[in-house]
């Protein structure tokens, strides 16, 4: 990927293809989830912690191999039960946010969809935006609006010392397993540490901050291994 920020005057004669059926997110082993995503994604995939250019940064995990996405079928249509992370749906345009909350609409350069011929064009000839390039600004905000709070809530997790690093060990036909490294999670041993030390206003902060809802559906989602075993098989 290479991040570009979206500019009317250099950008006034771009035009866009957008990947059909969603086929960008076919070789992608994890995709980044806002924390406003959790209770649905939970359902779908385990939720997992990896490295980003800000740190660590909540996952859908979609493959038990890097480059592969299980829930993408040959046919590139994703499976019609799969929650669609929105940095998949938003893509490939993305937001950027800095401090001070204000959002940068930025695209990925290397996205062979990009033309000057072919494609629905971004800028109408006065500069405005044209209807595709409205509707997709209009999903980057509500993205943007989570940023934020999906950073926060990181923030916390690593001032009470939640998260441990972890190899998840996978099924596979035949008897064999699959490892997955280099990924985070919230430590259940350290949670509970937490609701039965002597920092209760801790626990009462993560609940009233609604954290805990999160948290929870971060460990449920790892409870369900079987899921990526299972579109292994299907697929």
């Amino acid at each position: 990927m290479r991040p570009v920020p979206l500019n009317k005057e250099e950008h006034a004669s771009l035009r866009v293809t957008l990947p059909q059926t969603e086929r960008y997110g076919a070789p992608q082993q994890l995709a980044t989830l806002l924390g406003a995503e959790f209770p649905e994604a939970a359902v779908t995939y385990p939720i997992v912690f990896s490295e980003g250019p800000r740190g660590l940064t909540p996952c859908a995990l979609l493959g038990l191999e890097r480059g592969r996405n299980q829930y993408v079928t040959q046919d590139g249509e994703w499976r019609p039960h799969a929650y669609r992370p929105a940095s998949v749906r938003a893509y490939p345009f993305f937001p950027v946010v800095e401090d001070d909350e204000e959002m940068s609409v930025y695209i990925d350069a290397d996205y062979d969809g990009w033309s000057t011929v072919e494609g629905e064009r971004l800028f109408e000839e006065d500069g405005s935006l044209t209807p595709l390039l409205t509707e997709r600004v209009e999903l980057l905000l509500q993205c943007a609006r989570e940023v934020m709070p999906t950073r926060d809530f990181m923030k916390e997790l690593l001032r009470l010392d939640l998260l441990e690093q972890r190899t998840i060990t996978m099924p596979r036909p035949g008897g064999a397993t699959v490892e997955i490294g280099n990924i985070w999670v919230i430590s259940e041993e350290r949670l509970r540490e937490i609701g039965a030390g002597d920092s209760p206003a801790d626990l009462l902060s993560l609940h009233l901050k609604g954290y805990l809802r999160l948290i929870h559906a971060h460990l449920v989602s790892l409870h369900n291994p079987t899921r990526l075993y299972g579109e292994l098989v299907d697929g």
